[in-house]
């Protein structure tokens, strides 16, 4: 029998080495699977520990009618949101003849109340009630919006208004600034966010104003410089809203939110704190984190 060489021996040594050494490797241990992110609803809980508070939610994907509903049909006091029914109703009458946004009023000393920042300047001018509008839904000018009111009728108008936009919750009794008291109980005032985030998406993406007036509105209501949930919505997003805050923490905002595909997320997020403090500090940062739940779980970019 032929003998095998030293080369050979050597080679076939070498390879039954490099055999032995791969065959000492570890075997990687197998990968936890992800644990699944919690439901929106127990996040949404959480956020309510986080700041004390509670979260009246309804929000709805317009495209997919994906939705999600945390508290939607309890009562939570409007404050300013309803300087956007205010206006719709102005835009309404416009529509109608009724009146001209061109037409004057003036603004005198005794008009001017906290938070007032566009009126205050015109004391003793001539406003548009096109100005007022912008007014009161920009800046939550709260002379502007008890101008608003005087033109339609008075607060009564609201919840006449209410009604015909399919929001069957709304109710406003008193002027500003004293319906922003938002006493826990009290019913005065308020709505839900089901009924708010009805009319809102009525006025806006509905007929309940004809095209041109809901344009405007649109317009007026994507210039709104106090928005708290454009903090919490992914680069390339925008909204129509309106804020309204009062006591006991009261926070809330009502819009729509526009994505840069075409997406368009109805948001009514009203907010107030657990506690029975009327001073309790703004919630408008859960505003923004509710929010930055909502858009993904609404898109199913982040959904559970």
């Amino acid at each position: 029998m032929m003998q095998a060489s030293r080369r050979s021996l050597l080679i076939g040594g070498g390879a039954l080495v490099a055999l032995a050494a791969c065959s000492t490797e570890p075997t990687p241990a197998p990968t936890k699977p992800t644990a699944p992110l919690p439901g929106i609803e127990e996040r949404i809980g959480a956020l309510e520990d986080k700041y004390d508070a509670y979260a009246g939610v309804f929000a709805t994907d317009l495209g997919s009618g994906r939705s999600v509903a945390h508290r939607a049909d309890d009562p939570f006091a409007m404050c300013s949101t309803f300087k956007a029914y205010a206006s719709a109703r102005v835009l309404q009458k416009a529509q109608h003849g009724e009146l001209k946004l061109t037409d004057e009023v003036t603004i005198e000393a005794s008009d001017i109340l906290p938070n007032s920042p566009i009126t205050q300047a015109r004391v003793g001018a001539n406003m548009t009630i096109a100005q007022l509008c912008q007014a009161a839904l920009q800046r939550s000018d709260n002379a502007a919006a008890n101008w608003l009111l005087r033109i339609i009728g008075g607060p009564s108008r609201i919840t006449d208004f209410a009604r015909t936009i399919g929001d069957d919750a709304a109710r406003l009794d008193r002027w500003e600034i004293e319906l922003n008291s938002a006493i826990p109980g009290d019913l005065r005032d308020t709505s839900t966010p089901r009924g708010l985030g009805t009319g809102f998406s009525n006025l806006l993406t509905g007929d309940a104003l004809a095209l041109p007036q809901r344009d405007q509105l649109e317009a007026w209501m994507r210039a709104n410089e106090t928005s708290s949930m454009r903090a919490g919505l992914p680069q390339g997003w925008t909204t129509a809203d309106k804020t309204g805050s009062g006591d006991y923490a009261s926070s809330n905002d009502v819009g729509i939110a526009y994505g840069p595909d075409g997406q368009r997320l109805l948001l009514a997020i009203m907010t107030r704190t657990r506690t029975d403090d009327p001073d309790a500090e703004t919630l408008r940062p859960m505003i923004g984190e509710l929010a930055a739940l909502l858009v993904p779980h609404l898109t199913q970019s982040g959904a559970s």
